[in-house]
């Protein structure tokens, strides 16, 4: 039998597997030792997902994956612990021995192992998650312990529905945010989420690409900031504007930053960060900015598949809205595409009547509409 020190060590693991997923199997072998069980079984089955979590201790590889792959089905004690409700203890006795005695599961896997008796509780059952824990026995070693599984069973399963309910509400978690962190990758410009002293605490795919190469805009020892002490100070301030502690009162603002390389300034827009969804608490608990910063120069090369997607260009009329939509003159399109200025203009007038669009400047505002997603490595 076990000690009540012992039992309250079993049931700190289970919490602390609810946080670290990779302490589960620890856990199992606790219950396995305290109960004197040779095989033991902890399973999560989520719907749509399959086995999210399968733990196994005690059993060579072929048994877990026969059962796995075969036996799962036809276990008569499994079908009937996953009609009970949780918290429930049941064992082999909840099936007719003959019945149980004479299927293959028991024949082909429980007889092959030498076991003798099998203790179970389904601890979780709520939306689609399904969780069950299984100790089995050998004959010898049921003696020996006598009741332990049971009792250890019936103490353990509140505490593992709790547990798994946090494991699963971290899983939610973690999947929020690796999704919304790969949504705000595929923008186009780059996004920074700072604090309210400009300290990056979150960069998008662009955003790294910008402060791997930069000009103009910099990752420095207090933070982001521009190439000059003014524009980092004007940058700093709209921050701070931006994540004053009383949002009604925070504004953020807009400016330009002049690049070194010559190239057309950046464009910058600092935005209070006023969501609490999870993903932002995340990131910052304290009061944070989102800080957009367009590069006018870079080309918008994902838009040329969403105008094609969109408005049927034919992928030289597609390159060529692209080129225009950086805001560029006839012979500068030209040059670029390598083509005659009256090439340019017979597809321009093409672009025009498909976009329904009828000056450069309203293409280049659709242009900007639609470059705002990144198509693979771009």
């Amino acid at each position: 039998m076990y000690s009540a020190s012992e039992a309250a060590r079993l049931i700190a693991s289970t919490y602390d597997a609810a946080f670290e997923s990779d302490r589960w199997p620890d856990v199992l072998r606790l219950v396995a030792e305290q109960t004197g069980s040779p095989v033991a079984r902890l399973s999560l089955d989520n719907a749509g997902r399959g086995v999210e979590m399968l733990t196994w201790v005690g059993t060579d590889a072929s048994f877990t994956h026969s059962y796995d792959d075969h036996f799962a089905e036809l276990d008569p004690v499994m079908q009937t612990v996953r009609a009970t409700v949780p918290g429930t203890v049941v064992t082999d006795k909840a099936v007719f021995g003959s019945t149980l005695e004479r299927s293959e599961f028991y024949q082909q896997w429980v007889r092959p192992q030498g076991l003798y008796r099998a203790t179970m509780t389904k601890f979780l059952d709520e939306g689609h998650a399904l969780g069950v824990l299984v100790c089995a026995s050998g004959q010898k070693v049921h003696r020996k312990t006598g009741s332990a599984e049971p009792l250890l069973l019936h103490q353990l399963a509140p505490h593992l529905q709790r547990a798994m309910r946090v494991h699963l509400r971290l899983g939610q978690l973690g999947a929020e945010e690796h999704a919304a962190v790969e949504a705000l990758d595929l923008l186009t410009p780059a996004l920074f989420v700072v604090d309210g002293s400009a300290s990056i605490k979150f960069a998008n795919r662009a955003a790294e690409t910008l402060l791997a190469h930069p000009d103009g805009v910099r990752a420095g020892p207090h933070g982001l900031c521009a190439n000059t002490a003014m524009l980092s100070n004007r940058l700093r301030a709209l921050v701070v504007q931006a994540t004053r502690v009383g949002r009604d009162s925070a504004t953020g603002g807009a400016m330009v930053i002049q690049r070194p390389s010559l190239k057309r300034a950046y464009q910058v827009l600092v935005s209070p960060l006023t969501a609490r969804t999870n993903w932002a608490t995340a990131v910052s608990h304290a009061p944070a900015a989102v800080v957009l910063v367009i590069d006018p120069d870079l080309a918008p090369a994902s838009s040329a598949e969403h105008l094609r997607a969109f408005y049927g260009l034919t992928p030289a009329e597609a390159r060529l809205a692209c080129a225009v939509g950086k805001g560029d003159s006839i012979s500068a399109v030209a040059e670029a595409l390598s083509v005659l200025p009256s090439t340019v203009r017979t597809h321009l007038h093409h672009v025009f009547v498909k976009t329904e669009t009828q000056s450069q400047a309203e293409l280049v505002r659709l242009v900007d509409r639609t470059a705002f997603l990144r198509h693979g490595d771009n």
